[in-house]
């Protein structure tokens, strides 16, 4: 009997231990093949995601270089105004609010040799002379061939009665050809 009771014991034991592993290798397997679906869906979205990153980086440099091109647009856009508005100002003799406004195209266009050239004539004409001569300078420092800006500088000087320099900055604008400036020479007896 005790024969019986081992062998039934051998027997459960052999058929247990043969079948705690085939449960135990198609349960591992079962996971391993999960994991390894997982892993891809995970490949996928992390290559999804690299795409969207690299698109939303595209979209953003294109954004802020449509920003950028708007906002110099705008800023030209006010420079022109404010020049415009400074010249019906001067047209006007309002030489107050023609200085703010050639003062705001500056700002906007600092290079704007016409802007310190017309700031010079609204100076000018409100008798503050140094501030005039200043503009001129400036104007011709950006554009050194400018012709009305030495023919107003010259006028600055003669009101100044500073006459040489005047007649220097007169000379200097009849030989860049300002007309107005040639034909007056020509009837004073000066030559450039």
């Amino acid at each position: 009997m005790m024969k019986k009771y081992i062998l039934i014991y051998l027997l459960v034991l052999v058929g247990c231990s043969s079948s705690i592993p085939d449960e135990y290798v198609q349960k591992m397997s079962q996971l391993t093949t999960e994991l390894e679906k997982t892993k891809n869906i995970a490949i996928e979205a992390i290559t999804k995601i690299e795409k969207l990153e690299n698109a939303l980086s595209k979209s953003i440099l294109e954004r802020d270089s449509v920003l950028f091109e708007h906002k110099q647009e705008t800023s030209l856009l006010r420079a022109s105004d404010a020049f415009q508005k400074g010249n019906n100002a001067l047209l006007t003799k309002k030489y107050n609010k023609a200085i703010s406004y050639y003062k705001k195209t500056i700002k906007l266009r600092p290079n704007d040799a016409h802007a310190y050239n017309n700031l010079g004539n609204a100076y000018k004409e409100n008798g503050n002379y140094s501030r005039a001569i200043d503009c001129y300078h400036n104007a011709i420092k950006i554009k050194p061939d400018y012709a009305s800006a030495y023919y107003n500088l010259g006028i600055v000087y003669q009101r100044n009665n500073d006459f040489n320099t005047a007649l220097d900055s007169y000379r200097e604008a009849a030989r860049l050809a300002h007309d107005g400036v040639q034909k007056w020479l020509k009837d004073g007896g000066y030559y450039w």
